[in-house]
C-alpha cells in the first residue's frame, strides 16, 4: 500500500526491546497501526516507526505519519467501535471502524496501553503502544 501511494517508511529499532506477547496478537496490532498511517496519509509523505526501550522496564512501539491528523472529536471517540473520524482514506481504501478498538482491546489484553497524539486537523498523528518489557 505505502508503495502505491509513494510512501516513505523509516524505521527505527533499538536492541533489547524484547516483549513477552502473543506475537499473532501483536501483529494484528502492529499491521493495523502502521496500515492506519498509510491509509489515511496522503501520497509521497513519510511514516515513522519507532520501537524504543523505556527505561528499565517499558518498550514503546510508536507509528507517526504526516496524515490528516486528529481533531478534538475525534480523540474523544477514537478507541470506541464503529467509530468514523473526520479523516478519510487517501488512496480509495475501506474501513470498518473497529480496528481500533480491537487494537486497544489486544493491548490491554497484555497489560500495555495505548493513546494518541496530533495537533490536530492535517498535522499528522502519532499512535503510541507501551508494554512491558523482557527484564
Amino acid at each position: 500500500m505505502a508503495q502505491n501511494k509513494r510512501q516513505c517508511l523509516q524505521l527505527h529499532l533499538e536492541e533489547n526491546c524484547i516483549v513477552n506477547v502473543d506475537a499473532e496478537r501483536m501483529k494484528e496490532v502492529v499491521e493495523n497501526l502502521i496500515g492506519n498511517a498509510i491509509k489515511y496519509s496522503p501520497h509521497e509523505k513519510t511514516i515513522w516507526i519507532t520501537v524504543a526501550r523505556i527505561g528499565r522496564d517499558k518498550v514503546r512501539f510508536s507509528v507517526r505519519d504526516e496524515g490528516q491528523g486528529l481533531t478534538e472529536e475525534d480523540m474523544k471517540k477514537l478507541f470506541g467501535k464503529f467509530q468514523r473520524l473526520s479523516a478519510r482514506p487517501t488512496g480509495g481504501e475501506s474501513s470498518t471502524g473497529l480496528g481500533l478498538s480491537i487494537v486497544k482491546k489486544l493491548v490491554e489484553l497484555h497489560g500495555g496501553k495505548i493513546w494518541a497524539e496530533s495537533e490536530g486537523k492535517d498535522k499528522g498523528a502519532t499512535f503510541t503502544v507501551e508494554l512491558a518489557a523482557e527484564l
